[in-house]
């Protein structure tokens, strides 16, 4: 039973002090308002919870666990490890303990097993060789490992722990690589493409540091090693300064998570959008894609050349 003690808590320029009922109820209310908002969710959904093992994965799994247990719906847990040396290991077994604690149905697979390479080796080629960071290609394989999971399970849709830091973190990379396909993209309701699973957010409206307090309040098991890679990647350097701006300026992450949802939401942009959709099938997985090959297989291909050399 949570203690009624008082915690303290700072979101924005404001200060409460709720007891951890009070916060946890605050938490649950603002993700069933989010899947209310965006209409992510059907009564009966089968939903795939793609869980890494971190506290922002695991806190969306118990709290989607509990959710749930009010609607005759079916979850299922899908993992991918990405083969990272006293990481990913680590991140594997509380995902297994989290599915014979919950008694759901888990699903497995592993970058070496879908692309033959894990990020341990990748990262291992020279950066002259590989040109992209390993989050690169952690980050591309990722979505296609978990759409080919949720697939593989039957799931009606794919939950993601992405949080408001996430989101902003992504609309504001993208701006800055010129890529207006990947903001239309973001879309916070779920949309049904052919061989793609519909994705849903629940947390888009949480701030990070909230999520880690429930996860420590509720004493949810997760792996606390960092990635040894992450701060190579572009993201991080966008995460530290954003984490500066809204600081300073409170509101900033959700100022720019609604510019990217009025983005997506014009009417003119979002036909756009719908354009962008009609895409190709990749010769090699059959999954929708720009080219004739998907990125995901893309970059694997790209590494497979660069070691026959």
């Amino acid at each position: 039973m949570p203690s009624k003690t008082p915690i303290y808590y700072k979101k924005d320029a404001n200060r409460y002090f709720y007891s951890i009922e009070e916060f946890n109820r605050y938490i649950i209310k603002k993700v069933k308002k989010t899947i209310n908002k965006w209409r992510m969710l059907e009564i009966d959904s089968k939903i795939a919870v793609a869980v890494s093992g971190g506290k922002d994965s695991m806190s969306l799994l118990y709290i989607l666990e509990k959710i749930e247990r009010e609607f005759p719906s079916e979850l299922y847990i899908i993992h991918v490890d990405e083969g990272i040396k006293g990481y990913s290991d680590k991140n594997l077994e509380v995902v297994k303990n989290a599915s014979r604690e919950l008694g759901l149905p888990l699903y497995i697979t592993s970058y070496r097993e879908l692309f033959d390479y894990n990020i341990d080796k990748v990262a291992n080629i020279s950066i002259d060789e590989r040109r992209f960071a390993p989050c690169t290609f952690c980050g591309v394989w990722r979505r296609w490992a978990i759409n080919y999971l949720a697939l593989k399970a039957g799931a009606d849709r794919v939950a993601t722990a992405h949080s408001l830091d996430d989101e902003a973190q992504t609309i504001l990379m993208n701006i800055l690589k010129g890529s207006l396909e990947n903001i239309l993209k973001l879309k916070p309701y779920p949309e049904r493409v052919d061989n793609i699973v519909p994705r849903i957010k629940p947390f888009r409206e949480l701030y990070e540091k909230e999520i880690a307090l429930y996860a420590m309040l509720n004493n949810i098991p997760y792996n606390d090693i960092p990635c040894p890679y992450a701060e190579e990647g572009m993201r991080w350097d966008i995460r530290i300064w954003l984490y500066e701006q809204e600081d300073q300026r409170p509101g900033t992450l959700f100022n720019i998570v609604r510019f990217g949802e009025r983005i997506v939401t014009q009417t003119c942009i979002h036909e756009k959008a719908k354009e962008i959709q009609r895409i190709n099938k990749c010769s090699i997985c059959g999954f929708p894609s720009a080219k004739s090959v998907c990125k995901a297989h893309e970059l694997m291909l790209f590494l497979k050349k660069k070691a026959m050399k």
